[in-house]
């Protein structure tokens, strides 16, 4: 307990600034995006590490190509970020914007001190949950600061974020789900955060198995393995401590204190119809289809920009590298917040 009480003191040193992504409104008249994990119960008028940090989004490049977080990063509070866990509770709660190619996007971010200044970057993973940044998305009226840091404290700020003119989201249930990714460049950070928006003026992918077209090199596997065994002894000693009394205790304390709810949603069973019977099983996933081999041209420079940009993850598979149940609670803390816009259609103009 000691040990634990010492180690999360020493995380909770390195990173003394943040910047928390608060609302991300699409279309006028539709919901706002709420950064993953961003909790409504913490308070804003405030720059202390507990509670007024807790939520903030860190995404380290390198803490990704480790092993420990998704490419969304982690918060203070609750861990590594799973994407796909975080898209499907926002949708239930219907709390994600709707945007069309070239929607300019407002983005509320709420500096709570120095180091949440700006510039902020911003780039998309069209598939949702594949972890691979598809481009880098355009940026203005960023917050001020310089390398990150400013005098400005306890300060919201908009920053407009361009969706692209060729914008095609396939992830989620729904099928036309991206997440976007916003992060300022603090050497303490970076900070920032992560949140979904749903597609308007596309035609909703349903996937098949033999068409998903993201893939790992045999280097980053080897890679991945190596990391993995490497892991996998102080994992599996974390998730057992997790289960302890004390653990459950201490997370279900936490969670009284904030506002842990989420609003469940029944996934319907659906049955595929795949056509490659009598194809070889080597052969399938190249020969299925024309779109399959457009996709995967448009995987694979998504992949390499990913490597360019420093995700470090260097894999399309990346929901399955990342280790989404690395979280150290399920609960979206946000989900709370229902919006009343469960019947929402687009504005004819």
């Amino acid at each position: 307990m000691y040990t634990s009480i010492l180690f999360q003191a020493a995380l909770l040193s390195i990173a003394q600034a943040h910047g928390v992504i608060l609302a991300a409104q699409g279309i006028a008249g539709s919901p706002a995006s709420v950064g993953f994990k961003v909790d409504d119960a913490i308070a804003r008028n405030c720059t202390g590490i507990s509670p007024c940090q807790q939520d903030t989004t860190i995404i380290r490049d390198s803490e990704i190509a480790a092993n420990i977080v998704n490419e969304c990063g982690r918060t203070e509070l609750s861990g590594n970020i799973d994407v796909g866990e975080s898209t499907e509770n926002a949708l239930s709660a219907n709390a994600v914007t709707k945007v069309k190619a070239g929607t300019l996007m407002t983005v509320t971010i709420h500096q709570v001190n120095a180091d949440g200044a700006g510039p902020y970057t911003c780039d998309l993973d069209q598939t949702s949950n594949a972890g691979v940044i598809s481009q880098n998305l355009t940026v203005t009226n960023n917050v001020p600061g310089v390398n990150g840091l400013s005098q400005a404290k306890t300060q919201d700020f908009n920053i407009t974020v361009k969706m692209p003119d060729n914008l095609a989201c396939t992830g989620a249930s729904t099928g036309n789900v991206c997440t976007v990714r916003c992060r300022n460049n603090a050497v303490a950070g970076p900070f920032g955060g992560c949140f979904a928006v749903q597609q308007t003026d596309v035609a909703a992918t349903s996937n098949s198995a033999n068409t998903i077209s993201t893939a790992q090199t045999l280097k980053d596997i080897e890679a991945q393995v190596q990391e993995n065994n490497v892991d996998l002894p102080v994992a599996v000693a974390a998730n057992q401590a997790a289960g302890s009394a004390d653990g459950v205790n201490g997370f279900s304390g936490t969670n009284a204190l904030l506002s842990a709810s989420i609003k469940s949603k029944a996934a319907p069973v659906m049955t595929l119809s795949v056509d490659n019977v009598g194809v070889n099983a080597a052969v399938a996933s190249a020969t299925t289809t024309s779109y399959a081999k457009a996709t995967a041209t448009a995987a694979t420079k998504g992949n390499a920009n990913a490597k360019g940009n420093g995700n470090g993850n260097g894999n399309g598979n990346g929901n399955g590298r990342k280790n989404n149940n690395k979280a150290r609670g399920s609960s979206l803390k946000w989900a709370s917040r229902l919006f009343a816009a469960d019947n929402w259609e687009e504005p004819s103009n």
